[in-house]
């Protein structure tokens, strides 16, 4: 079924999933990870996957109706977003079955790839939602996603130099 919009339930939940999953995906490369400054990133990216993880729980419990503006969404980016409820963005980039057979280095491009979902995924929520009080918790949510992508951007580059 093709969404025209999507309601404050579906929003969250991609945002919840997108979250939960981070956070399993940074334990897993934080324990297989060879690297002391790969496992302390991937530590501090699986707390703040927590911490995002339970803001959006609280946006989900606190705003009763979020109104969207539909006409300004298409049905293609309706598509997209109800995939990543469906298969979440780490398990589409690599199956969570392979995510122990990854070294540091393809863990960090992973988490760089997701990040830069993320940036994308919450700036859309952003554009859309016309409830001013979950502006400010986005914004810093996005900030927060784009300082995680240039840690794991100059990271990923200087592993074997």
């Amino acid at each position: 079924m093709v969404l025209k919009y999507l309601n404050e339930d579906e929003l969250f939940k991609v945002a919840m999933n997108i979250e939960s999953q981070g956070i399993e995906f940074y334990q897993s490369a934080f324990e297989k990870a060879a690297i002391d400054k790969t496992k302390d990133i991937f530590k501090f990216l699986n707390r703040e996957e927590k911490h995002h993880y339970e803001i959006f729980k609280k946006m989900d419990l606190e705003i009763k109706r979020i109104k969207f503006r539909p006409g300004e969404i298409d049905e293609e980016i309706s598509l997209y977003l109800r995939s990543l409820v469906d298969s979440g963005v780490f398990e589409n980039i690599l199956p969570k079955e392979q995510w122990q057979n990854i070294n540091d280095k393809q863990a960090l491009n992973i988490g760089i790839q997701v990040e830069k979902t993320s940036i994308l995924f919450y700036s859309g929520i952003k554009e859309i939602t016309e409830v001013p009080t979950s502006l400010p918790a986005l914004d810093k949510i996005i900030q927060e996603e784009k300082n995680h992508l240039i840690a794991l951007t100059t990271l990923w580059k200087e592993i074997d130099k």
